[in-house]
């Protein structure tokens, strides 16, 4: 054998090893993708995607308001669809609605929950979201925009910087359990509006039984994350909010979490309006829950064992998706609204709401979890699909029900989609 087909015989083998071990270029034609670059050829590849987002931005390119049964706009919506309707509204419009939530700041710094076309304001005083909600909007314009002017735009003769903390040391001398040091609410399932002593359940009365649960407070933490870098955006001193968030974060781990969960209610000196006989602690708020992992009140291990259960939790409880809002549901009747509240996974009683789903697929992807997170938002796309429409909530035969064009659903829906094609592009 001759020196040139040695050479040639060793260049062959040579070329076989580095096929073999992916080199050669970066894998060639002869070599099998990885399993995370094929993940992410399929999900580029999904057309639902792109169709579902584009209808998402025709639905919030309407109006502001909630939906369409919803002729008002409310801030804990808007703060959920707000990078969406920047988009398809553009800025002037959006920091015009902001601002008015301003205007209409009461002077203990309490914000309205919603402003109706005609002026008048709606409050629904069993929740304690609307501060933070309205926060967390503004730091999400100004992320988006670059707007940093309007955190020194004044507002009857008040900075927004100022209006917003506020409205945060609202919650903090208004709905604040010193003992605990969290935020208290009226008894609701979960993230609600509807305490179960009266009808329609939307407002404090001397009936209420006031309580602490985990979504008031992760919507505080969340808040108080924005409300640090609009401090620094405007040349202030962002420290004591920082103290703030991680007291909150000590306060909601010793007193919420039980290491598998979050209680569903801590009661105050009340106690509960549910029968002794009924065992509370079994219901897991699986809303409420999505927001402490975006609010980063939970540890890693402890955020891959809450995904685990609430895909159990979508098997177990009958419904099309992880957006099932508690599990397991009430007992019928045991809201004193009857009509929303009565039935057992009806509304917020364990109604399945993409509103609340999509921020779980958003945290899945967020958390490292793309494959998991592109397998639970298929029968979300799949259902908008059908319906053409982003309905309010959706009953356990996957019969949508309220709003059909919920600009909530739209925009969370569409927030997974972008960060599921973002990972996706990366890879």
């Amino acid at each position: 054998m001759n020196k040139l087909s040695i050479a040639g015989l060793l260049a062959v083998a040579l070329s076989l090893v580095l096929n073999a071990c992916g080199g050669g270029g970066g894998g060639g034609s002869g070599s099998a993708p990885s399993a995370e670059a094929a993940l992410a050829s399929t999900i580029r590849n999904d057309t639902r995607l792109p169709l579902v987002r584009a209808k998402a931005r025709q639905v919030v390119a309407k109006n502001l308001s909630a939906g369409t049964v919803y002729a008002a706009v409310y801030i804990r919506d808007l703060n959920t669809f707000i990078d969406l309707a920047i988009e398809s509204h553009g800025a002037p419009v959006v920091r015009s609605q902001l601002l008015q939530f301003f205007e209409f700041q009461a002077d203990d710094g309490l914000i309205p929950d919603a402003i109706e076309p005609n002026g008048n304001l709606l409050r629904a005083t069993v929740e304690s979201d609307q501060e933070s909600s309205l926060v967390q909007a503004v730091g999400k314009y100004v992320a988006a925009t670059g707007d940093t002017a309007l955190l020194s735009q004044q507002v009857r003769g008040v900075p927004v910087i100022e209006r917003m903390e506020k409205a945060l040391m609202y919650l903090y001398t208004q709905r604040f359990a010193a003992p605990y040091r969290l935020v208290w609410g009226g008894t609701r399932a979960d993230w609600g509006d509807v305490q179960p002593e009266d009808s329609p359940g939307t407002n404090l009365t001397e009936n209420s039984h006031p309580s602490i649960s985990i979504y008031d407070n992760a919507m505080l933490a969340l808040a108080l994350v924005h409300l640090q870098t609009l401090e620094r955006a405007a040349g202030r001193d962002a420290t004591p909010w920082t103290a703030r968030q991680a007291d909150l974060r000590t306060a909601v781990r010793a007193h919420l979490w039980t290491g598998t969960q979050f209680i569903p209610h801590l009661y105050l000196e009340k106690g509960s309006p549910f029968p002794a006989s009924f065992d509370e602690a079994r219901i897991y708020f699986q809303g409420g829950t999505a927001v402490a992992i975006q609010a980063g009140l939970l540890e890693p291990a402890e955020v891959e064992l809450t995904f685990a259960r609430m895909i159990k939790n979508k098997v177990d409880s009958g419904s099309g998706t992880v957006g099932v809002t508690l599990y397991p549901s009430y007992p019928a009747n045991f809201f004193a609204n009857t009509f929303w509240m009565g039935p057992e996974y009806h509304y917020q009683n364990g109604g399945d709401w993409p509103w609340f789903g999509g921020r779980i697929i958003q945290q899945m992807v967020a958390r490292g979890q793309p494959q998991m997170a592109h397998q639970e938002i298929g029968p979300m796309l799949d259902r908008v699909l059908r319906d053409d429409g982003f309905y309010e909530w959706y009953s356990r035969d996957g019969k949508g029900q309220g709003s059909a064009e919920y600009r909530g659903s739209a925009g969370q829906i569409a927030l997974a989609i972008d960060m599921l094609l973002q990972w996706a592009n990366a890879h």
